[in-house]
C-alpha cells in the first residue's frame, strides 16, 4: 500500500479505498484540493509485462476516448519508476451498489435509462476499434443515483480488445498475446467468450449489457451459480429464462433483452436498435 502523501504527478495520494484484483485504488487531491481517484497497478504485479500492457492500454484509451458516459481519464504516469497509475474522475459509488440500495432492481424507465447511456459509450468504443469485454455493475461508476436521473460513466477497459482490422486505430502499444487466458466476469460472458475471449467481436458487449438489463429488470442474474463448469454450460446451452421479465416489462423490452441474450452472436442486435429503443426523455 502507497502511504499517504505520496506523488503521483502532480496528483496527492490521500488514502487507498479499493482493492481489487490487479489494482488498488486510492484517493487523491488535485493541486487545487479537489478529488480525484487513483489507480495504481499492484507492486506484485508490476513484473507481468502483460499486465502492465493492460494497464497502459486502459489509461492511453480512456485519456485519447471521450464520451458523457465514459469515465473521464486526467493522466497517467509511473510512480518511482516501479506503479504505473491512472488518475480518474472521483466517482465513488458503482452501479453494483446502487443496486444494492435500491433492493437489487431499478424501476423500468431507470433501467432503460441506464442501457441507454452504456449503448451509447459502447457505441464509440466499437466505432473506434475497441471491445470492452468486461461490462459489468462493478465496472458502471454513478455520476448521479438519484431515481430518475441516473448517470452513469462506463469504466475499467484494463480487458478491453482492440480490433486489428478497425481503421484508424492506434497499435503503438502491446496487447496481451496470451490465447489460452480466460477474460472477462463470468456471470457477463457470452457463450463465445467462454470458448475463446481472444476472438470474440462486439456482440458480446451486446450480451453482457443484455445480461445486466435482465437483472436490473428482475432483481436477479438469470444464470445464477459460483461455479465456473456449471456458469459456463448455462451460458453456452441454456435458454434464459425470459418470462421472468413478461410480468413487469413492457413487451418490446423483453424481446430486446432475449434478442441480447441469443446464443448466437449474429442473431442479436446491433446497439443502435437498442438506442432506438430505450431513447427517451432525459
Amino acid at each position: 500500500m502507497l502511504p499517504p502523501g505520496t506523488q503521483a504527478g502532480e496528483y496527492r495520494i490521500e488514502h487507498r479505498v479499493a482493492v481489487g484484483a490487479t489494482s488498488d485504488v486510492y484517493e487523491g487531491r488535485d493541486a487545487q484540493g479537489g478529488q480525484v481517484a487513483i489507480k495504481v497497478l499492484a507492486a506484485r504485479w508490476g513484473v507481468h509485462a502483460e499486465l502492465v500492457a493492460r494497464f497502459l492500454q486502459e489509461a492511453q484509451s480512456l485519456l485519447d476516448l471521450r464520451h458523457a458516459h465514459l469515465v473521464r481519464a486526467l493522466a497517467f504516469g509511473v510512480i518511482d519508476a516501479r506503479h504505473p497509475y491512472l488518475v480518474l474522475e472521483w466517482l465513488p459509488r458503482d452501479l453494483e451498489q446502487g443496486l444494492a440500495g435500491a433492493g437489487g432492481r431499478f424501476e423500468v424507465p431507470d433501467c432503460a435509462r441506464v442501457v441507454h447511456q452504456l449503448a451509447e459509450a459502447l457505441s464509440l468504443l466499437h466505432a473506434r476499434g475497441w471491445i470492452h469485454r468486461d461490462l459489468k455493475p462493478a465496472n458502471v461508476l454513478l455520476a448521479c443515483d438519484r431515481p430518475g436521473a441516473l448517470d452513469v460513466r462506463l469504466a475499467d477497459l484494463g480487458l478491453a480488445k482492440r480490433v486489428a482490422e478497425a481503421s484508424g486505430v492506434d497499435s503503438a502499444l502491446p496487447l496481451s498475446t496470451a490465447e489460452e487466458a480466460m477474460l472477462g466476469s463470468r456471470h457477463y460472458m457470452a457463450p463465445e467468450q467462454w470458448v475463446n475471449a481472444k476472438r470474440v467481436g462486439p456482440e458480446v458487449d451486446v450480451y453482457a449489457l443484455g445480461i445486466l438489463w435482465f437483472q436490473m429488470l428482475a432483481g436477479a442474474l438469470p444464470f445464477p451459480g459460483e461455479a465456473e463448469h456449471e456458469l459456463m454450460f448455462r451460458h453456452v446451452m441454456d435458454p434464459p429464462p425470459i418470462q421472468r421479465l413478461e410480468a413487469s416489462a413492457p413487451r418490446a423490452t423483453v424481446a430486446m433483452v432475449a434478442r441480447m441474450l441469443d446464443k448466437v452472436p449474429g442473431r442479436r442486435p446491433p446497439l443502435a436498435e437498442v438506442l432506438a429503443l430505450t431513447a427517451g426523455p432525459g
